[in-house]
This record gives C-alpha cells, sequence and structure tokens, in this order.
C-alpha cells in the first residue's frame, strides 16, 4: 500500500472514530457512504472544488436539515439515484446527529484536498469495502474475485449476471479489469440481491464506478419462477451464494430451474448453481462457489448425475481454506459450459490448489500469485501435472458415484496404481460405523453398566484408553455383534480432520465403539490386520484417506467410502511372516513406553521427597 492509499484509509478511519459509540456501526458506514457520495457529486455539479461543502457549512439551516434537502434534491436531479440516498439513511433528522459532529466530517473532507474525482471514488470504494466486510456474511474475496477474471475469457461475452450479487464487487472489478486492458466493451450487467442495503450500495457503486449497463434487482434469488417468458439468458453467470442455507423445497415444485432435480431443505447450492444454469444462453459459461460438502452429498447425488450426464461442468477447483472472512472452511469452485470444446467433451478438469495459501490477515487467507496463475494456466491450456491437475473422464465419475472431490482424482485414484496389485478394503475386511446416542440415551444407558463407551478421546498413540466415566449397557442383543469389539480389530476415527487409529490385542475391555469412530474387522485369511494398520498410517494411505474425507466444516470417512480404499495386495503368507514381526515390534515399543514411564514416575517421586514436594 502506497503513502496515498494510506492517507486515504486514515481520513476515513477517522471520520469513523468520531462517530463510533454514538450510532450502529452498520448505521455509520451507511451514513459516511452517503455524505461522501454527496461530497463528490456537488462537485461535479458545481466544478469548482469544495464549493459546496462549504456552501453547506455556512447555511442558516442545520447541517442536518441541509443534508436531508440535498438528498432529496440530487435524487431527483439523478434519476440513477433515485431511492439510494433516502433509502440508506431515511432521515439525518430521526437520529438527532449532532452538527457538531457533521460539521466535523464535512471539514475533514474540505481539508484531505482529494487529487481529483477519481481519488473520491476510490475513497467510496474503500468505504463500501469496510461495509462489506464488518456486516456483509459472504462477500466474495478480492482474490477469488481476481481468479475468477483471469479464468474467464470475456472477449465474446456481451452479457453478465450475477446472482446474490453483494455490493456488486464482482462488476466493478469486471469493468475495471476491462478499463486495464483498453477493452472498450459494451456489456450489460445484472444482478440479483435480497439485502435491501447491499442492494442500494450497489446501485450507489455501480453508478459511481461508470458502469454502463446495468440493471439491479432487490430480490430473492430462490424466489418461484413461474414465467418462463420472463427468462433472463446471457454469455456468463457468476454466483457466489451464501453455503449449506436452509431453504423452503415446496418452492421449487415446478420451478423450471430446477429440471435436475430438487435439493434437500438442509441446503439450497445446488438450487442457486441450477438457476445459474437456467439462465445461461446456448453458448454461456458459469462460475460458483461451493464447498466440500457440495461436491460430494448424498442427498444432492441426484443432481450431480444429472448435470455431469449432460456434460455440463468443465473444472472444478479446490481453493485453499480459510478464504472467507467468517468462514473459516475450504472452497471450491464449479465452472460450467454449455459448449464445452471437442477435446474437453465428456471430461472434468479437476485441479486441486489448496496448498497456495498465504495469511492475508490474522482472520483471513488469500490465493498466492504463484496458486492463481498455475490455475489459470493449467485451465486455460488443459495441462495435467501430478498431485495438482487432471483430467478424468466421465466413466471415471460414474464408478466414483459422481463426487466431485478433486483428491479423489488426484490422489486416491493416482496413487494407487503405484501398486503392483491392489484390492479393495471392503473385500478383506467388514466396515461399520460406531453406535450413534445422544446425550439422554447415553444417561439411560448408563445406570447398569456392561461395556466401556470409546470415543475419539480414547483412541492415542496406536493404543485404546478405556475410561471409567465412559460406560453403559446395550440397548438391543445385535449391539454385541454390530459395536462390540473384537481382537484384532481395527478402531478408526471416523470424524475430525486428523485420522487417528489403535489395534485392539488378545488382552482388551468389552467396549462399544461410538459413532464417531468404526470398526475395521479383517478377514484374517485375506490379509493381515498389521499389514493394514501401517498401511493406513503409511504417508500414501493417509493421503488417500484424505481423498475419501467429505464434509464442510467437520471432516467425515463414510464406511462406504473407506470400502472402496484400494490397498495394496501382496501374498498372505509374505504378509503375515511381515506382520509378526510387525505385532512384535509394536508390542516391544508399547511395553519399553511403559517402563520408562514407570521409572520417571518413581524417579521424579524419589527426587521431590528429597525438597518435601511429594504430595
Amino acid at each position: 500500500m502506497n503513502r496515498r492509499e494510506n492517507e486515504i484509509k486514515y481520513i476515513l478511519e477517522s471520520i469513523t472514530e468520531d462517530l463510533e459509540g454514538l450510532y450502529p456501526n452498520e448505521q455509520i458506514a451507511r451514513m459516511i457512504l452517503v455524505i461522501v457520495t454527496i461530497f463528490y457529486l456537488r462537485e461535479l455539479e458545481q466544478g469548482e472544488k469544495d464549493q459546496a461543502a462549504r456552501a453547506v457549512l455556512s447555511e442558516s439551516l442545520s447541517i442536518a436539515q441541509m443534508l436531508d434537502q440535498t438528498m432529496i434534491e440530487l435524487e431527483h436531479q439523478y434519476k440513477e439515484f433515485t431511492g439510494v440516498f433516502t433509502g440508506l439513511v431515511p432521515s439525518f433528522l430521526q437520529y438527532n446527529y449532532p452538527d457538531i459532529i457533521l460539521k466535523t466530517m464535512i471539514e475533514k473532507l474540505i481539508s484531505f484536498q482529494f487529487i481529483d474525482q477519481e481519488e473520491i471514488v476510490q475513497f467510496i470504494n474503500l468505504i463500501a469495502l469496510k461495509y462489506s466486510c464488518n456486516y456483509e456474511e459472504n462477500q466474495t474475496p478480492e482474490t477469488i474475485i481476481k481468479l475468477v477474471l483471469g479464468l474467464m475469457d470475456f472477449e465474446n461475452v456481451s452479457s453478465v449476471a450475477d446472482y446474490c450479487s453483494g455490493i456488486s464487487s464482482f462488476a466493478i472489478e469486471l469493468f475495471r479489469h476491462f478499463r486495464a486492458e483498453r477493452a472498450n466493451k459494451s456489456v450489460f450487467y445484472y444482478g440479483e440481491e435480497k439485502n435491501a442495503s447491499d442492494y442500494l450500495i450497489s446501485k450507489l457503486l455501480l453508478n459511481i464506478n461508470n458502469v454502463p449497463q446495468f440493471h439491479i434487482e432487490n430480490k430473492d434469488v430462490l424466489e418461484r419462477v413461474h414465467l418462463e417468458a420472463e427468462r433472463l439468458e446471457v454469455d456468463f453467470v457468476w454466483s457466489d451464494a451464501p453455503f449449506g442455507v436452509a431453504w423452503n423445497q415446496s418452492e421449487g415444485q415446478n420451478d423450471p430451474r430446477y429440471k435436475y432435480g430438487l435439493p434437500p431443505k438442509s441446503s439450497a447450492d445446488w438450487a442457486f448453481y441450477q438457476n445459474a444454469l437456467y439462465h445461461l444462453n446456448e453458448h454461456g459459461q458459469a462460475a460458483v462457489v461451493g464447498t466440500k460438502g457440495t461436491l460430494v452429498r448424498s442427498t444432492e447425488v441426484h443432481i450431480r448425475k444429472a448435470i455431469t450426464e449432460e456434460d455440463l461442468i468443465e473444472a472444478v477447483i479446490t481453493l485453499p481454506d480459510n478464504l472467507y472472512l467468517r468462514a473459516r472452511i475450504g472452497t471450491e469452485l464449479i465452472i460450467f459450459n454449455k459448449t464445452k470444446s471437442k477435446n474437453r467433451s465428456g471430461k472434468i478438469l479437476f485441479i486441486d490448489a489448496s496448498k497456495f495459501t498465504q495469511r492475508l490477515n490474522r482472520n483471513q487467507c488469500s490465493i498466492t500469485e504463484e496458486g492463481i496463475s498455475k490455475i489459470v494456466y493449467a485451465y486455460r491450456n488443459g495441462t495435467e501435472e501430478e498431485n495438482f491437475s487432471r483430467f478424468v473422464d466421465l466413466a471415471k465419475i460414474r464408478e466414483y458415484n459422481y463426487s466431485f472431490n478433486p483428491k479423489e482424482y488426484l490422489d486416491f485414484d493416482v496413487l494407487k496404481y503405484s501398486f503392483h496389485q491392489t484390492v479393495k478394503l471392503g473385500d478383506v475386511a467388514t466396515i461399520r460405523r460406531g453406535v450413534q446416542l445422544t446425550k439422554e440415551e447415553i444417561e439411560e444407558l448408563s445406570g447398569t453398566t456392561t461395556h466401556y463407551l470409546l470415543n475419539i478421546k480414547d483412541i492415542e498413540n496406536g493404543t485404546i484408553a478405556y475410561d471409567e466415566k465412559s460406560r453403559i449397557t446395550y440397548k438391543k442383543r445385535d449391539w454385541l455383534e454390530k459395536f462390540a469389539i473384537h481382537p484384532m480389530d481395527i478402531i478408526m476415527t471416523s470424524k475430525g480432520s486428523l485420522i487417528k487409529f489403535a489395534i485392539v490385542e488378545d488382552k482388551y475391555e468389552e467396549a462399544f465403539v461410538s459413532g464417531n469412530l468404526s470398526i475395521i474387522r479383517v478377514n484374517p485369511a485375506h490379509y493381515n490386520v498389521y499389514v493394514l494398520y501401517e498401511f493406513l498410517q503409511s504417508e500414501v494411505g493417509r493421503r488417500m484417506l484424505d481423498g475419501l474425507q467429505t464434509g464442510t466444516t467437520i471432516k467425515l470417512i463414510n464406511p462406504s467410502k473407506l470400502e472402496k480404499l484400494e490397498i495394496p495386495l501382496l501374498s498372505i503368507d509374505l504378509m503375515n511372516q511381515v506382520g509378526a514381526e510387525l505385532r512384535r515390534s509394536k508390542q516391544e515399543y508399547e511395553e519399553r513406553i511403559q517402563e520408562t514411564e514407570q521409572r520417571f514416575t518413581m524417579e521424579r517421586g524419589r527426587l521431590l521427597k528429597q525438597i518435601g514436594m511429594n504430595n
């Protein structure tokens, strides 16, 4: 940030500080936005710097009254601002703004000496950015907009639609991009935003930034579409909708947008994406933002299947975690294309750029410049790179039940070919998730106890810790087979970012596993449990398991996916020979650890006793 930008940022902070504590923060942002825009329009109108602002200070009316009057006059004079100022700040008088505060603000604006009108526009954009960062839950990060502008070829684009447009940051950056490229393009921009305040700020910014042709609607994107004749068709659709919001599924009945199926009530993600597809013309492209859950949830597989079979998905790009200020999760970019090139037909390009991350501030990250360049190059040129980008045939997508998780294809699917022969884990073992219990059920079953109840905390360093406070009895007899541990079972955490394992040895306590764990029961005639245990914890094994994880905020491994895990196939004799050695080494290691801990405890007690601290 250069010196001038710092000065502009400082004057904004100074004005904001004058009002903090007097009014709600969101109202402060709107108020400053309106006053500075009035300042800009009056200068534009008068043609003589500071004249209008100084006139306000010398009027006989109070400054609050004068600003109210000015808002109404400007809305009448500049039709494009109709309802904007009075909508954002209904009345300065209503809030009893002290004239001294308003006078101080205007004097600071006068004294700052903006270089030109362009710099005032820059100041207004900064105010809007501060507003969006503080009050917008799902404001699109600048780094994602920059990436999309690099990915898309706008040369033949004449119309753009933005659904859940917020304050139209995408549009402003798009037209700034056109001006930087010296592209004298005639592009129509359409936006829909249901938040009234964002809608008004959007209209203000689009006018101030001289976006030539646009139309914004204050409307809920998911509001039912009734008439096919009202359909807007454009060349490009951008949609950064709220993640995983619940919606009224019944509203989607008979809505022509949802030809590929209705999403579940718990998440409208694929309703937003189908809306984007619906509004594309026959040559159109769309870019939408989602989460890992978007790509893999079983409740939406029917939609992913239908869209995949029409070959409408061109690329799925995994981005770094924590790009959004208030959502510390990983994000995915999906690109739809109604006219894929012949060499990309029947394929989807998967890109994993999750590692190209850099800290933006204490609460947020961004994509590195190298990461953006690599993504853009791979997408535009169709290049493949190990562990980064790969084209996958639709036949493979079908095999993986229409999962769009890039790691499954870039890690899991590639790594398995590094083995001479493989076998699916489900062919040599049975896998079962533990019992799901509510707190009430646990309390009910803890009256008379027969078994320990194991949870994630009880699995550590390959061993099981039995907690006397976690004991229950079974609710049904079949629990003894379904959820009780047996010798040589592998216990694995099925929830959480860190996957942990333990083997149930011959000496064990009767226990059930909770729903946060899974039991892998190996058939000893087909595989050795100790060889499997070591493979799962190896670097290759963990990378493959990472490719199977689903979930947005909490990582999950579903037993049905685990059954498909390809593991190296070796002769059973060789595995038993190696497994016996592994078992002996593991037992020796654990015994020595136990002996060392006991020796340390005794020695520590002896030394503390010498100084009277053995209590």
